[in-house]
């Protein structure tokens, strides 16, 4: 099959911006955000916002400021010295920013839900391969925010 050579650019330069995306991403030092659904107004006068924010002073900076299009607020984070940082020490379960990941996390769920929500245990009685395995993400998940 001969493709046309428009295809072939556009395909090229898809690629290329991808792998630009997964490299800024992979910066130790970037900002890690999350969205709350509240207005600005009502998180930066919350006092649990002050007291989340305040255990992570010694380690990151933050900001506050109202979500693009007006939908909700940005909190966000990162390490004010980043170490070192990549997809190994993520592998690995090392990543510095881990720590920075978990506490938005947790300052989101707090404002929105007025409590840290926390992920089930696996259901699982007996250890299985496929139950390791869920075990495995759901322990990752708390780190990364995500499976």
């Amino acid at each position: 099959m001969k493709w046309p050579m428009g295809a072939l650019a556009v395909a090229g330069i898809a690629a290329g911006a991808a792998a630009a995306r997964r490299k800024s991403a992979d910066r130790p030092n970037r900002w890690l955000g999350v969205t709350v659904n509240l207005p600005t107004e009502e998180v930066e006068n919350d006092p649990r916002l002050r007291d989340a924010f305040a255990a992570l002073a010694e380690e990151a900076e933050t900001r506050v400021r109202p979500a693009p299009g007006g939908r909700g607020t940005e909190l966000a984070a990162r390490r004010r010295d980043p170490g070192p940082g990549g997809v190994a020490e993520r592998l690995a379960g090392r990543d510095p920013r881990q720590p920075v990941r978990s506490a938005l996390r947790d300052v989101k769920s707090l404002l929105e839900t007025g409590e840290v929500l926390r992920p089930d245990a696996p259901t699982t009685g007996q250890p299985t391969p496929g139950g390791a395995l869920v075990r495995l993400a759901t322990r990752r998940a708390g780190g990364e925010g995500r499976l």
